[in-house]
């Protein structure tokens, strides 16, 4: 897989060298709970299209609202195209530059079920080949009063692990498919593998329907209407095998 990493303010300044960055595993304690957070939104604000949402993401935020994607588009979900591959991310608001989903209190409205960068900060996500490691973003949180906390417990994500296996599974994914696009000459082809790529991993609905509405208290537990994380990931698995062997 090599190395690479996913974290939102990295690709919305520039990506850093991360070899001069402690890293860690889901296990270690790490000194990034804000006493002082209380809904500044500060880290909700000016991310322009980097907080990319990935299939997961979209299942848990359809979930949640009890929207399909169609839904969602346009009503807090865009899409951007990077290195030629078409993926949603979160819209921020024109006046405000703040989250579609940021409440007037400076407090997310999607928080049991938002994406899996806004869990992360202010960590960031490196992928290689024996799995998955974080470090802390430089200059990330804005507030003080720093505790630690174990990088599990943060993330708040059921099955961690299989969670894990499934981020490095969808990275390799799409590093795969902009290099397909990367060789593809025609710009017919690449639109209609996008397409394909969109309709296979985010607009049919994971179980056959959305959600019939609901929150759910940790991500990744099954809501009203809603497939269990499990069978998400077996559903995931089928259709990027199928995606795979279709155009990879």
């Amino acid at each position: 897989m090599g190395k690479n990493t996913d974290n939102a303010q990295h690709r919305a300044h520039g990506a850093q060298d991360n070899a001069q960055h402690r890293l860690y595993s889901a296990q270690d304690m790490v000194r990034i709970r804000s006493s002082e957070c209380a809904g500044c939104g500060a880290c909700c604000r000016g991310m322009g299209d980097t907080i990319a949402l990935d299939p997961y993401d979209v299942w848990q935020l359809a979930a949640g609202t009890g929207r399909t994607f169609e839904e969602l588009m346009g009503a807090g979900i865009d899409l951007h195209v990077e290195e030629g591959v078409i993926l949603p991310h979160l819209m921020m608001r024109e006046d405000t530059k703040g989250c579609s989903f940021l409440a007037k209190d400076g407090k997310c409205a999607v928080h049991a079920y938002r994406p899996g960068i806004c869990r992360l900060f202010p960590l960031g996500r490196e992928f290689h080949d024996d799995g998955v490691s974080y470090f802390i973003v430089p200059e990330g949180c804005v507030k003080g009063g720093l505790s630690k906390v174990r990088i599990g417990k943060w993330l708040g994500i059921a099955d961690l692990p299989r969670y894990e296996r499934f981020k490095g599974e969808w990275h390799l994914l799409v590093q795969r498919l902009r290099a397909r696009l990367a060789a593809e000459p025609s710009d017919e082809v690449r639109r209609n593998v996008n397409v394909y790529f969109l309709q296979t991993f985010y607009m049919t609905p994971y179980g056959g329907a959305a959600a019939a509405g609901g929150t759910s208290a940790a991500v990744g537990l099954s809501v009203a209407g809603c497939p269990s994380a499990a069978a998400f990931y077996e559903e995931f698995a089928g259709r990027r095998t199928a995606f795979e062997a279709a155009v990879l």
